[in-house]
């Protein structure tokens, strides 16, 4: 039976809000696709019986042509198959069209990979995905620093913009010195959260980290092709991370907080209560606050939950600070199935999916709003513990995460074990504990400065005393002092 190609319009939008143009082959009553360069704004500009873009886009004249072009690439290539006598099924025109085009484009494919990503309901980590690419393809379209300051603000318009720039960058042509190039292009453009500054070293670290990822991803699926990408320039690329100052509260700053007079009720004073609630559950992550229920809350009052970043179970004992705060939100021996915090609305359609095993086969887009909710929901909570931090005479910049960092700065002054530091935290590894613990503790380091340069050795030595009976319970310092006495 012979061969036939059509144009086909997806009717379902894409991650950029787009329709994108396919060629369809067909054989045997079988379709195959291979996307073209071309994508719609509305379907209403695509004229079916013609298989022609209408009068409609403005551009119509110039993608008629690109899609003529497309068609008969393809075309040609069954051609040639015929003429030399190899197969020449639809999936063998699509892999030579690959093949001999060597516009398998990386844009393309990553913007692609992208919406796969956003489909399986990472919505998480295709919004990362999205980020990165957006920054190359202002690269690639040599779009200055002056200009990306510039750009619209508002999200559909910013995808709009987006959307008309070219997309040209192959797969062989991200080398060594591209990376570079753009390492050094980043580094010019503006911070977006803090005017007047440029993007964060550690930003452009984690727009690399993605970029590796897909570009990776993207060859192996090249190879399954039968086509090869022979030198992988990250292998020699470097972006390294810098370490930043992790902010963090002390004791003394968590005990003005507890002790701040806020209206019962009030918004302001259901914001000190959730961060409050994460820091006495060992440094709880926003995320997962938002989306407790009551039935994550046992009879023998412990907080077992999955952890939506790791899925790493977690099994906390629950003290009475954070009892106190539950008693305000639940009945807590009588736990429903509702979300413990008023932040999330309980009729919505995320909100059926109540165990973290339901929520994974949430669909795409279900999975996406609820992460938005979430996403917005921890920014309103930051912007009132910004307030919270004013009023206590905090002068540090004061958000949910702070609670984690918080946590684990103290635990580590108690000389709490690492092994039990890491296992609250929820790290996959200890040397992550290791590593996260080191930005916090001083301690050792002063001890041994001390010994060194401190003149006043007597006074150290007092100070060294009063601090370890600081943490000795009553019943251990009677004992010593009778040994003393003895």
């Amino acid at each position: 039976m012979a061969i036939t190609f059509n144009f086909e319009v997806d009717k379902k939008k894409n991650s950029r809000g787009h329709y994108a143009i396919f060629i369809r082959i067909t054989e045997n009553r079988k379709h195959r696709k291979i996307k073209t360069s071309i994508e719609l704004d509305s379907l209403s500009h695509w004229l079916k019986k013609g298989q022609r873009i209408s009068k409609k886009e403005p551009n119509y004249i110039s993608w008629n042509n690109t899609l003529d072009k497309e068609m008969e690439k393809v075309k040609q290539t069954y051609r040639e198959l015929k003429d030399e006598g190899k197969a020449s099924t639809a999936s063998t025109i699509i892999n030579a069209v690959k093949k001999e085009d060597k516009t398998f484009n990386f844009i393309s494919y990553a913007e692609e990979f992208a919406e796969r990503t956003l489909s399986a309901g990472n919505y998480r980590t295709s919004t990362k995905y999205i980020t990165f690419i957006n920054k190359l393809k202002l690269y690639v379209n040599k779009v200055s620093a002056e200009e990306v300051a510039n750009l619209p603000k508002k999200k559909e318009e910013l995808k709009i913009y987006m959307s008309k720039l070219k997309e040209e960058l192959l797969f062989t042509d991200i080398t060594l010195s591209f990376l570079n190039k753009f390492k050094t292009y980043l580094q010019s453009l503006p911070n977006s959260k803090e005017e007047g500054l440029t993007l964060q070293q550690n930003t452009i670290s984690k727009i690399f980290d993605n970029f590796a990822s897909i570009y990776k991803k993207g060859v192996l699926e090249l190879e399954s092709e039968g086509l090869t990408i022979k030198n992988n320039p990250f292998e020699n690329f470097k972006c390294e991370t810098i370490e930043t100052n992790k902010e963090k509260l002390t004791e003394s700053e968590i005990k003005l907080i507890e002790e701040l007079s806020l209206e019962k009720g009030s918004l302001i004073w259901h914001c000190r209560n959730y961060f409050l609630f994460a820091y006495y559950c060992a440094g709880m992550r926003a995320g997962d606050l938002i989306q407790l229920r009551g039935i994550n809350i046992t009879s023998d009052k412990r907080l077992i939950y999955r952890m939506d970043k790791t899925s790493t179970q977690k099994n906390i004992k629950l003290f009475e600070p954070a009892l106190n705060i539950l008693s305000h939100y639940m009945d807590i021996d009588k736990p429903t199935t509702n979300y413990i915090f008023p932040l999330l609305d309980n009729n919505a359609m995320y909100a059926k999916a109540i165990s973290w095993e339901d929520k994974d086969k949430l669909p795409a887009e279900i999975k996406k709003n609820l992460m938005q909710q979430v996403n917005s929901k921890n920014s309103l909570i930051n912007k009132y513990l910004k307030q919270i931090a004013t009023m206590a005479g905090i002068n540090k910049k004061l958000s949910m995460h702070i609670a984690r960092h918080s946590f684990a700065n103290i635990a580590r002054q108690k000389n709490a074990n690492v092994y039990d530091i890491s296992n609250a935290l929820g790290h996959s590894d200890i040397k992550i504990t290791e590593t996260y613990l080191s930005q916090f503790d001083y301690q050792s380091q002063d001890k041994t400065m001390a010994m060194v340069f401190d003149s006043n050795k007597e006074e150290s030595k007092k100070e060294e005393l009063i601090r370890l009976i600081r943490d000795m319970k009553t019943e251990d310092i009677e004992s010593l002092i009778k040994q003393a006495k003895g």
